[in-house]
């Protein structure tokens, strides 16, 4: 397949990284933009906790099934075109969600906006390295990085401010709006890249049987799935504890949570600065170490009833420093197990993987939690002590280069 070539007055352009940037700070902060708004929802729409909480589980579920299609599709009509698309739909799906007119039509709007989002997830970065080679590449990459890196943290913030401020549904109405910016954007300034290969769905599922009988992938793609699980259990009732239960205000929540998101870049950090002297297997397990100290830490805080917005913070911490550092080491093992002809399809369940470990993990205490903190802090816990059990499983093998 040719790739489109890259026109010089693009190679220097802003306008490209800014579109690609754009979409996908959309779909990141559709996952969690709305969360201080969770505990208001049940009596927005006279419903209960659980089918609340259903609106984050079912979104990261569509989340995680959409890159089944997005590859193909792709490859067939233009990368620029299905991004484009993917785009104009989850601005549509997000201003239905604003004006959803009960909590079952936000559930299903919530999961075919999950599957619109997906687009960008696997879009963006592959756009980039065809359009751009060399240091210009790596700075953008960087960029692009750092500024998606930002996005969680801000998204709880400056949810709970619109919310103060408007109401619930004023946060779809922003990712409607910076959706169909980006839709705009993607079609008018980014040139077309790929395109004309036919969509063949048997070779996809043959590669994806092929790399689900290679045990070191598995092993670690489920490790990075369930500590994900433990996660986004945690952001499905952290709004819960820390708005209801510790009367923290609505729109200070995006501060409690946003610490935690600076445990993850800390780890994150601390495994770049070592990954000379540590191995990625050593880092790996590090991490999953501080992965299940963290919720042990949690369950003994609840079970000894000094439970407090800080002493769960603080327990949150260590969950997530652990979280970036495994993060960040993981994938390489993962990946290098894989052999190049099969990089493509690896990527897609990697993201897949994440999606539906946090579509597992908001479902478990979608359906599980019943205003207990004791049964989040187990929950996580028991991802976080697979997540190690697989990790600690046995040795790592490298993979070949063979074809796919």
């Amino acid at each position: 397949m040719k790739r489109a070539p890259t026109p010089p007055s693009l190679r220097y352009s802003w306008h490209v990284p800014a579109a690609l940037i754009l979409a996908m700070w959309a779909s990141i902060l559709s996952t969690d933009l709305y969360t201080p708004s969770l505990p208001d929802l049940d009596r927005v729409f006279a419903t209960t906790d659980r089918a609340v909480k259903l609106t984050m589980s079912v979104n990261f579920l569509g989340y995680a099934l959409g890159p089944l299609l997005v590859g193909p599709l792709a490859d067939h009509f233009g990368r620029r075109r299905v991004l484009a698309v993917g785009m104009a739909l989850f601005t549509m799906l997000s201003l239905g969600c604003a004006v959803a007119p009960d909590i079952g039509t936000l559930i299903v709007l919530r999961g075919f906006q999950g599957a619109s989002g997906s687009v960008a997830s696997v879009l963006c970065v592959v756009l980039i390295r065809d359009l751009f080679r060399g240091p210009e590449a790596v700075k953008i990459l960087s960029l692009y990085g750092a500024t998606i890196g930002i996005a969680p943290a801000i998204g709880p913030l400056l949810g709970g401010a619109i919310h103060v401020w408007a109401g619930w549904w004023a946060n779809f109405v922003l990712l409607g709006i910076l959706g169909g910016i980006a839709a705009v954007m993607v079609w008018r300034l980014i040139p077309e890249g790929g395109g004309g290969a036919p969509i063949n769905l048997l070779l996809s599922l043959r590669r994806c049987r092929r790399l689900l009988r290679n045990t070191v992938f598995l092993r670690f793609a489920l490790a990075i799935g369930a500590t994900f699980a433990g996660l986004f259990a945690y952001i499905t009732v952290g709004p819960y504890l820390f708005i209801e239960r510790f009367g923290v205000a609505t729109e200070d929540y995006g501060f409690y949570y946003g610490a935690s998101v600076v445990a993850y870049i800390v780890g994150a950090t601390a495994a770049n600065r070592l990954a000379d002297r540590v191995s990625a297997y050593g880092l790996t397990k590090i991490g999953a170490v501080f992965g299940v100290a963290g919720a042990m830490v949690f369950v003994g805080i609840t079970l000894a009833e000094t439970l407090t917005a800080v002493s769960m913070l603080a327990a949150m911490s260590v969950f997530s420093l652990g979280l970036g550092i495994l993060f960040a080491a993981a994938p390489v093992l993962m990946f290098a197990s894989v052999p190049k002809a099969l990089g493509a399809t690896a990527g897609v369940l990697f993201s897949i993987g994440q999606s539906a470990g946090a579509a597992l993990g908001a479902g478990s205490v979608a359906l599980l939690y019943d205003d207990r903190p004791e049964t989040l802090a187990v929950v996580m816990f028991g991802f976080a002590a697979f997540a190690a059990g697989l990790v600690f499983a046995g040795p790592v093998v490298q993979g070949d280069d063979e074809g796919g």
